[in-house]
């Protein structure tokens, strides 16, 4: 019998979206990552040092940020998306952006 290589399921999208995330932010080092459309926050993951702190910075900019932000602009079906990571980046945003596509499906954009 094959296990299940996630630790944690949800048939919500939003939720399911947000265990996603949480695993990409511990794969990735990022102290948190956040997944906007249209300039909209649909799910932020952050550790608890950095709660809050992905979203100002991107409201500001990132003009003020004294640590590396890193914002992907992608496609999301008539949307626009845009992945944001701080202090590290993701391995590959569009395989992120595609896992969203995917989790998300005809429910958001």
């Amino acid at each position: 019998m094959t296990s299940d290589r996630r630790t944690r399921r949800a048939h919500a999208p939003l939720l399911a979206l947000e265990y996603f995330l949480d695993a990409e932010r511990e794969r990735s080092g990022a102290s948190a990552l956040g997944v906007f459309l249209d300039s909209e926050p649909l799910v932020v993951s952050a550790e608890e040092s950095a709660s809050g702190l992905l979203l100002t910075e991107l409201l500001a900019d990132g003009s003020t940020c004294q640590r590396d932000l890193y914002v992907h602009a992608l496609p999301f079906g008539e949307s626009s998306m845009k992945l944001a990571s701080l202090d590290r980046r993701v391995g590959s945003a569009r395989s992120v952006a595609a896992t969203v596509e995917r989790i998300l499906g005809e429910n958001i954009g």
